[in-house]
């Protein structure tokens, strides 16, 4: 098969190396400042990329800010010019498209495989944020979460298993979600639960996973000055960090963070998910 390698990151890299040893032609764009595996053709422009192309494979997000997320490429590429560049019939990986470039797609008779709408990729990219949440919060704490009182806003399927991450890791966590039937779940789990309104005290460690502002001010002037906050929301993110960092509070900010943490496990679940679509789409 011959795939066309659009933008991405260091999991594009990686994944390059994979598919090549699965036996396909690949030739990348906006990939320039990228070490890409000896056999990927790099392509001068977006339409050579594509030419010929079975399948394209774009970045997870697709866009960051209505350009397509290259941080590998010397030029930014719009992501309009990408959309009107695709050719009709070519599968097209990609992670978030935007409901603009749906729309487009369905019109041109592109197929779309959306990383996160597929179950297997979703709950193995949700295990590895887990990981790496409780990683980055090892590494980067001057303290110790055994023994430690951990937050956990929301409990969808990341904070869920970051949850029990830190637990495992001797944490006291405390999960705090909107719905009653996440906290009757959490607290099935063994952890204490709160709802927002009622959430107080003080925590060594606070991970947020609601892509809303749920912890207010009086939340963050309760914290001691020697709390994390680990945000993984995209934005607006789950707390005010300009307010929280002049509280003097450390912050850090991961969204994606499999990308970043374990590429290469992440470059295999979109291996994974790209076999099996082209499996499905066969019978």
């Amino acid at each position: 098969m011959k795939i066309a390698l659009i933008g991405g990151d260091r999991r594009a890299v990686l994944l390059a190396g994979m598919l090549l040893e699965d036996g396909h032609r690949l030739r990348s764009f906006a990939m320039e400042r990228a070490e890409l595996p000896e056999g990927v053709e790099r392509a001068e422009h977006l339409q050579g990329a594509l030419y010929g192309a079975d399948a394209a494979v774009l970045p997870l997000p697709v866009e960051r800010g209505g350009w397509l997320n290259a941080p590998y490429a010397r030029l930014p590429c719009a992501l309009l010019e990408l959309q009107e560049a695709l050719w009709p019939g070519q599968t097209v990986f990609g992670g978030l498209f935007p409901a603009d470039f749906q729309r487009a797609a369905a019109g041109r008779y592109l197929p779309l495989v959306d990383f996160l709408r597929r179950p297997g990729f979703v709950w193995g990219n949700a295990a590895l944020t887990a990981e790496g949440a409780a990683g980055l919060l090892l590494t980067e704490s001057e303290g110790s979460l055994a023994g430690s009182r951990a937050l956990v806003s929301g409990f969808g399927r990341v904070a869920r298993l970051t949850a029990r991450k830190l637990a495992a890791l001797g944490a006291r966590v405390t999960v705090a979600a909107r719905r009653a039937e996440s906290r009757a779940e959490a607290e099935a789990e063994g952890f204490e639960v709160t709802d927002f309104e009622g959430l107080h005290g003080a925590f060594d460690y606070v991970v947020n996973t609601v892509p809303e502002r749920v912890l207010g001010e009086g939340f963050l002037c309760a914290l001691p000055e020697t709390a994390l906050l680990l945000e993984l929301a995209s934005p607006p993110g789950g707390f005010d960090r300009n307010l929280a960092e002049n509280l003097g509070l450390r912050c850090l900010a991961a969204p994606g963070l499999p990308g970043r943490s374990a590429p290469r496990a992440a470059a295999a679940l979109m291996l994974r998910e790209i076999r099996a679509a082209m499996k499905e789409e066969r019978e």
